[in-house]
């Protein structure tokens, strides 16, 4: 048998898609031997029988018609089709995934999440993407790979989803409700699990070329990805390595200032992938392993100013290992010890001047860990009329830490973070289709619990979902799920504290302590900014109500929608300075007329990095001050402060956001041929942010907003080894309304791509094509250009959109072997 073809398929077809939770490695089955035969559309037949398709769930093999929470999937062609030549370029077309505050676009660019959190303006440095679903920032989304926590990268705490090689993914899944009680903090918004090849034999060799019609930029990418098994075990492995040259357009106008940034920057990747698993009796022990690394250069340039440009070059080299022990007992009864250990290191480096730039001292580096163990195991206790009740549980403890030399940022080393849970699941098949209840062919309960010891603090995580199929065609589905998010290290120790002194507006002044230097209405504030080490977990509740379709009158269709809300409660925020001292809802984070001894204890704190004074006029004439430590503050303006203004992170705002999803898919004979149709959205009902008391808050600080409406679809169709077709994407337009400016409509965008497939071995009868295939892409064919937005510094909206300039790719892949 020749290695599995999985090359460039579609997933979507298929009517019950894969689920976002991979079993361990162990209790696994990976694709099978036997050769999966393809249509000519890429389109991916049911797993083989003998394959275990796990859902988000603790129990493993699991029927689907026993989940309740919405699922999607992407497979590796649907990435190919796209004409993305990364992860973290195709992960924007998925309608439920937004930019969210770290991109890889525009990454040197401004601080489009600041409000809720300052990933994207450390992002200027490491440049990693991360999934942000529902709108929400990226902290309210767990990314695993192969169902496993990855260690983060730098400052801004994101998984390493950037270095991971298409060629190595066969299928992102995406859990898009609560999900805490299974995964643990952060899966609010969802999870997206990264599912990867681990083929059993054979050699696939893969070269990708790709250029921008309108500047030419290239993208090259070479992988080899190999697999061998024997009666009691396997082996594979990969090697990759890609390399982009930077995506730059001519400079734009932001505040009256010529600006010029990389939108894509220039890029270097290598990695190796690999695993070996191994039986004995009813044990079996694998061990996965990966290193990489990524060396990207970013610039920064003022054409009129060029003593300010800047360009950034980081480094980062990263290793995991993921170990796991399986017992297979008898029947559902099993025991799994997994054990990963992952680590990356960063070095950053800031360049100014023009080319070729000349170096700063401004040099950091970033140590990221993470260590999990984790026992679990699962059982059947009884057996009902229906079927069997399952449960399953276990313990795991976490340690990630931090660690960086960048004290400007910490004024300290870095942090550690533990984390000791203990969680449970529980199946109960309440009605089954041997009982022959009218309208009810199943009814499945689940439930689902995990307590969380963070140290700091402690959450508890419940979750039920309920799933009733109606008959062979209807089924309905319905969760609701606590989750919880741990407030992130550039939160809590992140940005060392500083300290300001400022002649501002105040709204809480009693006219009677108007002092007469500073003009009507204004006080001596002195602002705390920085990080919190005080923060606490954020809470959330999420709903979700669906109905899965697939008509028997219809052959081939199958439609999924659903409606969700998430409601997140003590959000951490950073008070913009206006609205600190002119909200009712912030004031209890503010001191009015504060004592000396509270000044004194928080001028003289040892982790504040600087103290400054602006526009005090009985204090050096008006004139800004930097005092290098604290006893150089005149007594003048401490004496004279009349609020303390807490601008730090926060627990103080109500985040909520409900929609409505949709995915439909179609399959059909058409013109003596396969075809196939596939439609994904989501509508965002509505996305707000308040503070407790009810006052809105802009939810990013800029321009960037999530747009209510995006679209995704793809039509294939093939016949005798040729297929095409084309992927259109659409972003509903939205309304720029920062502060301080007349709102102006931001139009809608539409991209389209045209795809030609040619299987080689079938096409021709040369023996020495057997087993190729080529692939042309063309990705915006119409090289639109995302709506121009004003007076921003990259002059679109990342947030929606990415750069997505024309761009021509050519595919060619050869198998060998079984």
């Amino acid at each position: 048998m020749r290695f599995s073809n999985i090359g460039y398929i579609a997933i979507f077809a298929s009517v019950a898609p894969a689920a976002a939770q991979e079993a361990p490695p162990a209790a696994q089955t990976e694709q099978s031997d036997t050769k999966v035969e393809e249509s000519a559309t890429g389109a991916t037949p049911a797993p083989p029988a003998n394959d275990i398709v796990v859902t988000g769930s603790l129990i493993r093999g699991l029927p689907r018609e026993f989940v309740a929470s919405p699922v999607f999937s992407y497979g590796q062609g649907d990435i190919v089709r796209s004409g993305a030549g990364s992860v973290s370029e195709y992960m924007l077309s998925i309608p439920q995934n937004f930019t969210g505050d770290l991109s890889d676009f525009g990454s040197s660019a401004s601080s489009i999440g600041s409000t809720l959190g300052s990933g994207t303006t450390n992002n200027q440095y490491d440049g990693f993407a991360s999934f942000a679903l529902r709108g929400l920032a990226s902290d309210a989304t767990l990314t695993l790979l192969n169902g496993r926590r990855m260690a983060s990268v730098g400052m801004v705490e994101s998984p390493t989803v950037s270095v991971i090689p298409s060629a190595l993914i066969e299928r992102i899944d995406i859990i898009s409700d609560g999900a805490s009680a299974t995964y643990g903090a952060d899966a609010v918004a969802g999870v997206v699990n990264i599912v990867t090849r681990k083929p059993k034999n054979g050699l696939e060799l893969r070269v990708r070329g790709a250029t921008t019609t309108a500047t030419g930029s290239k993208n090259w990418e070479a992988s080899a990805l190999a697999g061998h098994s024997w009666a009691t075990g396997s082996v594979y492995g990969m090697a990759m390595y890609q390399k982009r040259s930077a995506f730059i357009e001519d400079p734009i106008v932001a505040s009256n200032t010529k600006l010029q940034i990389t939108q894509l920057p220039d890029e270097e990747i290598s990695g190796f992938y690999g695993g070996v698993r191994q039986e004995a009796g009813d044990f079996s022990v694998s061990i996965d392993a990966s290193r990489f690394q990524r060396d990207r250069n970013a610039i920064r340039n003022y054409p009129d100013f060029p003593r300010y440009n800047r360009l950034y070059k980081t480094r980062t080299t990263g290793y995991s290992i993921n170990g796991n022990t399986h017992w297979q007992g008898n029947g559902a009864t099993s025991i799994d010890l997994n054990i990963d250990y992952g680590q990356n290191r960063t070095n950053s480096s800031l360049f100014s001047g023009v080319p070729p730039y000349s170096p700063t001292s401004t040099k950091y580096e970033y140590r990221n860990t993470l260590f999990v163990a984790e026992l679990s195991g699962q059982t059947e206790v009884a057996t009902l009329p229906a079927g069997p009740v399952l449960v399953a549980g276990g313990l795991q403890y976490r340690v990630e830490t931090l660690r960086t030399d960048a004290k400007i940022f910490f004024n300290r080393n870095g942090g550690t973070r533990k984390a000791k849970s203990a969680f449970g699941e529980v199946s109960v098949p309440i009605v089954g289709p041997e009982q022959g209840v009218p309208l009810v062919r199943s009814l499945t309960l689940s439930a689902a619990a995990r307590y969380e010891d963070l140290g700091f603090d402690d959450a508890l995580a419940p979750k039920v979902g309920l799933r009733w199929q109606v008959d062979r065609s209807i089924a309905l589905r319905g969760t609701y799920a606590r989750s919880f998010l741990v407030p992130r290290f550039r939160d809590t120790i992140g940005i060392a504290e500083q300290v300001s002194f400022w002649n501002y507006p105040y709204a809480f002044l009693d006219p009677a302590d108007q002092n007469p230097a500073l003009p009507a209405g204004n006080a001596l504030v002195m602002f705390r900014a920085g990080s919190n080490p005080d923060l606490k977990t954020q809470k959330a509740d999420t709903f979700t109500l669906g109905v899965d379709l697939t008509p028997t009158f219809i052959p081939g269709l199958s439609i999924k929608a659903g409606y969700y809300r998430i409601k997140i409660s003590d959000r951490v925020v950073t008070p913009s300075q206006d609205d600190s001292v002119s909200s009712p809802d912030l004031q209890v984070f503010n001191t009015r007329n504060p004592t000396r001894a509270q000044i004194d204890s928080i001028v003289n704190n040892p982790t504040v990095f600087r103290w400054f004074t602006s526009d005090i006029p009985f204090v050096n004439g008006g004139v800004d001050a930097i005092y290098s430590s604290a006893s150089e503050i005149p007594e003048a303006l401490l004496s004279q402060v009349q609020a303390i203004a807490d601008i730090r992170s926060q627990n103080f705002a109500v985040e909520t956001t409900d929609g409505i999803d949709l995915d439909l898919a179609y399959r059909t004979n058409l013109l003596g041929g396969d075809a196939s149709v596939h439609l994904t959205g989501q509508y965002i009902l509505d996305l707000s942010l308040k503070a407790a008391g009810g006052t809105a808050i802009s939810r990013l600080d800029g321009y960037a907003q999530a747009a209510d409406l995006r679209l995704n679809g793809t039509f294939i169709w093939g016949r005798g080894g040729f297929s095409g077709g084309t992927v259109v994407n659409y972003v509903d337009g939205f309304t720029d309304n920062r502060a301080g400016r007349a709102p102006r409509k931001i139009s809608a965008y539409t991209t389209a791509s045209l795809f030609l497939g040619f299987d080689l071995g079938r096409l021709t009868s040369s023996s020495w094509l057997a087993n190729s295939e080529v692939q042309l892409v063309v990705a915006n064919v119409f090289d639109q250009r995302p709506p121009t937005i004003v007076d921003a510094v990259l002059g679109y909206d990342p947030y929606n959109n990415p750069p997505n300039p024309r761009t021509i790719g050519l595919v060619l892949t050869k198998r060998f072997g079984r």
